[in-house]
């Protein structure tokens, strides 16, 4: 029983981090000069990339 308790506040615990470090992430505003990345963008080899030109077709 002590186990499962120690594992649930452990969970809770990193839960709480994650939405902590998520909603500070959200509020913090966009750097100057990439605002629209997808305009300068030319491309390279990394097509999972979401500014990769290939996904705008």
């Amino acid at each position: 029983m002590g186990n499962m308790l120690t594992a649930f506040l452990y969970a809770g615990v990193l839960g709480a981090i994650f939405a902590i470090v998520y909603t500070m992430n959200r509020m913090t505003p966009v750097p100057e000069g990439c605002e629209d990345l997808k305009v300068s963008c030319q491309g390279c080899r990394d097509i999972a990339c979401g500014n990769h030109p290939s996904h705008n077709e």
